[in-house]
């Protein structure tokens, strides 16, 4: 009798104390499965809000969440004024099969995908294949804002993902403001447009990378400045240059990348993206107001909200 009752106490103490051990068990990998979640989150969002090189982007793979290609980034629409992405646009291929066709894509709906040279566009197929297209040689008005292909793809996505207008917006391609050149305010070479660092994440133009000519500053080098200061010619002038409304010595060459380190060196390491948003913060600060410049070098007006009609881009 009384061993049993000392069997029963036994279990009584045993059966509270494995209670107790499997539940830290069970709290502890809950605790693990938390932090790996939060830890993914955190990742996905830094990922998502990183910058690229405008160069690189295009020509990107695009896939799908099955890891379909969808096709390859042929442009993006970018808005000078505002220094905004619009949309991206992409050339078919892959699971849609739509041959020559150009498809404009809010910037919203794409994510950076499992490989570092690939995006991610985590949008239905068939909800892809209906979305409003237009051919290779008959490019849309980006400047005008009741362009029926502009307000075709907006009507399609929805307000909840697409861009916007804004006052004064200015679009134009991606790929005719790489390589342009660009002259200062005495008519004279400044330099050329070699890339912009644009981020999809945020929707915005962080900078554009001016290759500054060595007839101009005996500077050998690459520098970060803002689209807010040039000043872009009439949409009529398409061979025209840019010109930057920046005297050489509101220009820190210091500042500058060498020209073998831009196509590989990571322009989202924080101590560089800390340097450039100050450097850019001090050239904002020597420009005056911000705000776009206009053709004549002239900051363009407030339109409360509207497009102005002489000033759109008709790329």
């Amino acid at each position: 009798m009384k061993a049993e009752l000392k069997r029963t106490l036994i279990a009584t103490l045993i059966v509270p104390a494995l209670g107790l051990s499997v539940a830290g068990v069970s709290l502890a990998a809950s605790d693990k499965s938390d932090t790996k979640s939060q830890s993914a989150t955190s990742m996905q969002r830094q990922s998502a809000a990183q910058d690229y090189r405008a160069s690189k982007l295009i020509g990107m793979t695009v896939k799908n969440a099955q890891g379909e290609t969808l096709g390859k980034i042929d442009d993006l629409v970018v808005d000078v004024n505002n220094e905004r992405i619009y949309y991206a646009v992409l050339a078919s291929g892959g699971i849609l099969g739509m041959g020559g066709k150009l498809f404009a894509y809010p910037v919203s709906l794409f994510r950076p995908g499992a490989d570092k040279d690939e995006l991610a566009l985590n949008v239905d197929k068939e909800r892809l294949k209906k979305a409003p297209g237009f051919e290779s040689k008959n490019w849309p008005d980006w400047g005008n804002t009741q362009d029926r292909y502009r307000s075709e793809v907006d009507r399609y996505f929805g307000p909840t993902v697409t861009a916007k207008a804004m006052p004064n917006e200015r679009l134009a391609r991606a790929s005719t403001l790489i390589g342009k050149n660009v002259d200062d305010r005495d008519g004279k070479k400044a330099g050329e447009i070699k890339d912009l660092a644009v981020n999809l994440g945020t929707g915005r133009v962080h900078y554009a990378v001016l290759d500054v000519d060595t007839s101009w500053m005996k500077a050998d080098k690459l520098v970060p400045i803002s689209l807010h200061a040039f000043a872009y010619p009439a949409p009529q002038d398409k061979s025209k240059n840019l010109t930057i409304n920046l005297a050489k010595n509101q220009i820190d060459t210091s500042q500058g990348i060498d020209k073998k380190r831009w196509s590989d060196m990571d322009i989202n390491d924080p101590g560089y993206q800390r340097n450039v948003d100050s450097y850019l913060s001090a050239m904002s600060s020597t420009m005056g107001t911000r705000g776009a410049a206009g053709p004549s070098g002239t900051r363009e007006r407030n339109t409360g909200g509207r497009s102005d009609p002489s000033d759109r881009n008709r790329e």
